[in-house]
């Protein structure tokens, strides 16, 4: 006998293992496929042998070939039900464990130097107060800062005014990043691309893109030398 944690049961086949067990225990012998097939409106026998197959092969039931009424139960539909529950019940309070220990973990605190617009460029970085930020939104604490956002200009990527974004500092970025950039000594979050301007105005040479994620607004181009990145967005807080 197998001790091999049996697969899970579709409902069609855990009906027909109930079947099973059940006339085991009433008549003291297993079905037989004509008695399987009868219960069930199954249109042949094809149905029976496919169904118990399935259930052998998931190490439900052995099958003798040379004797009839030889369907052997290894694992009953009841006792998978109670293993499936308690293992639900086990992950359960693993998951509980767990958020209770996240909710546990040391807060971090980092800057928030000031406002950052998700729209035209508004106003530079200024540093005034810390937030208080989960150490799972940061990937590198000494190297991190938030800004509040002001505008829509960003909301088809889910950045909405009144939102901190958790930002990574770093001078570099690839294209279709979303970065925070100093243009001008303002400040703006837009996506970056490094590419020509497709009105052939920089005669091929390679231009930023400060493209927004609102369909009623238009990118902002700059030579590279005007914009100053400032970082790229890591992380989101939204208090309601």
């Amino acid at each position: 006998m197998t001790t091999q944690q049996p697969l899970p049961l579709t409902e069609k086949e855990k009906l027909v293992l109930e079947f099973i067990e059940s006339q085991l225990a009433e008549v003291g012998v297993s079905p037989s496929y004509q008695e399987i097939r009868n219960h069930f409106g199954f249109a042949s026998f094809n149905s029976v042998q496919n169904y118990l197959k399935q259930l052998s092969n998931k190490g439900y039931i052995q099958i003798s070939e040379n004797q009839k009424r030889s369907i052997q139960i290894l694992h009953s539909a009841h006792t998978v039900q109670t293993q499936v529950k308690e293992k639900k019940r086990n992950e359960s309070l693993r998951e509980s464990s767990l958020l209770q220990k996240e909710a546990r973990e040391e807060v971090l605190q980092i800057p928030l130097l000031g406002k950052v617009a998700a729209g035209a460029p508004i106003e530079a970085f200024e540093h005034n107060e810390y937030v208080d930020v989960p150490p799972s939104l940061v990937r590198n604490p000494n190297k991190s800062f938030a800004l509040k956002v002001k505008g829509q200009s960003m909301i088809d990527d889910g950045i909405f005014d009144g939102d901190l974004i958790l930002v990574q500092k770093q001078s570099t970025a690839t294209n279709g990043e979303i970065i925070v950039a100093s243009v001008e000594n303002e400040s703006t979050v837009k996506r970056f691309y490094l590419k020509p301007h497709p009105d052939g105005s920089a005669r091929g040479e390679k231009m930023v893109e400060l493209r927004p994620a609102n369909p009623t607004m238009s990118s902002m181009w700059y030579h590279p030398q005007q914009v100053e990145i400032q970082g790229v967005v890591v992380g989101l807080i939204r208090k309601f």
